[in-house]
């Protein structure tokens, strides 16, 4: 066995049993009401979705929230408010640049119960070398949400990026770090690409980039 498909052997060892519906119900599918589009999400906090900004933006939102317990509901939570990444609209001329900020925060018209979904708090940045996981919802109709391990590799600097494929409905998705005392979240799927010829994604930093959202959001109303 050589070392590459040894290491991969590892980390499938290490993530061998799925997470519970109960552990990643705060991961759920993000639906354009309108043109039934979709992407990924993910609670932080009972009545706030973090997702990417290419997915959900602030012009009469008409989105909503389903949590993923594991099952297509039809509870639906609609999304009242949504705020990009303020970098995100500045860089729109510069692509490669813009994917660093692609992330955007929705507030829910109602908070998700705490018996449905707990929300992942944002952790440390990621670490090269280190092995995540992504919890994502396709565009294929399936009843669950996909997850699978996934090592942090060199890539462009100020994204994090994965040695995964990702595919259509999978942006916005949360990258988890499993830690003893529980999941936290640090990065959200912006895109997907090729290094070497080898699928990877990419994704936007939480720690230093979900801050601004937050501020945004929690700002009084005028």
């Amino acid at each position: 066995m050589n070392a590459m498909l040894f290491r991969t052997f590892l980390v499938a060892l290490c993530f061998a049993t799925p997470l519970s519906a109960s552990q990643i119900g705060a991961v759920g599918r993000i639906e354009n009401t309108v043109t039934n589009g979709s992407c990924s999400g993910v609670l932080v906090a009972p009545d706030l979705v973090l997702s990417a900004a290419h997915c959900i933006g602030p012009e009469n939102p008409t989105y909503a929230f389903r949590p993923g317990d594991g099952q297509i509901t039809r509870v639906r939570h609609t999304l009242t408010r949504v705020f990009q990444h303020p970098m995100y609209g500045i860089t729109k001329d510069r692509t490669l640049w813009r994917l660093r900020f692609d992330l955007a925060i929705g507030q829910l018209e109602a908070p998700v119960p705490a018996a449905r979904a707990t929300p992942i708090p944002p952790g440390p940045e990621a670490q090269v070398g280190e092995t995540l996981f992504i919890v994502s919802w396709r565009r294929d109709g399936t009843t669950k949400p996909r997850q699978r391990a996934c090592e942090v590799i060199k890539g462009m600097r100020g994204l994090v990026t994965l040695g995964c494929r990702v595919e259509g409905g999978e942006s916005g998705a949360p990258v988890l770090r499993k830690t003893e005392d529980g999941l936290e979240l640090v990065a959200i799927i912006s895109s997907r690409a090729n290094l070497l010829q080898q699928p990877i994604a990419q994704a936007s930093d939480v720690a230093l980039r979900l801050p601004p959202l937050l501020d945004l959001i929690n700002a009084p109303e005028d």
